[in-house]
């Protein structure tokens, strides 16, 4: 693992998980839209960075079946070990984890789509991590980005969607190509 960024504290991760279920007892739909929204079809291969608990992860390696693949990156150690309980649990053998705060280890152009909800706040080297997800990406790739309100007050150096449409705008690598109530679509061009 890289030594960069720390992961967060326990119990900071525990009460992140707490409020993650809670939107997802209620808003289950609304999660499921926002995986489908990039386009997400059988076959593809995903990167879900910062992945969490894995509600992206676990609905993602469902609809690329076992085609595609599921990489799960996450910095917490506590996450990365929920993600392979619940592969196991639900038998998706097409999910495969990566314990980093930014380098995936995988082909450049390897990936698809890349997810990243709910992380930007909290990475201190914002650029790293996007250039790693572009690097990753293939040509047409997708990037589906989400910030909400919980993780931009807990993050300590938050990024707007307006912001980070103009940073990505401003090395013609990504073109928004899909906005929907703050939920951003950008693709590789280059």
């Amino acid at each position: 693992m890289d030594s960069k960024q720390k992961p967060m504290s326990g119990i900071t991760f525990r009460v992140m998980l707490v409020i993650m279920n809670i939107r997802k007892k209620f808003f289950n739909r609304d999660v499921e839209e926002e995986v489908d929204l990039v386009g997400i079809k059988e076959g593809d291969y995903i990167l879900d960075f910062g992945c969490g608990p894995g509600f992206n992860t676990i609905l993602a390696s469902q609809k690329v079946k076992e085609q595609g693949r599921v990489y799960a990156l996450d910095i917490s150690p506590q996450a990365i070990e929920m993600i392979k309980d619940l592969a196991k649990k639900k038998k998706l053998n097409n999910i495969l984890t990566i314990l980093s705060d930014c380098d995936t280890g995988l082909e450049d152009g390897s990936i698809d789509i890349v997810y990243l909800h709910n992380t930007l706040p909290y990475v201190q080297d914002k650029e790293d991590v996007l250039n790693e997800i572009y690097r990753v990406l293939k040509v047409g790739g997708r990037l589906s980005y989400i910030s909400r309100a919980v993780s931009r007050s807990h993050g300590d150096d938050t990024i707007s969607n307006e912001q980070l449409k103009k940073l990505l705008a401003s090395k013609k690598r990504f073109k928004l190509v899909q906005e929907k109530e703050g939920h951003l679509i950008f693709e590789r061009v280059m």
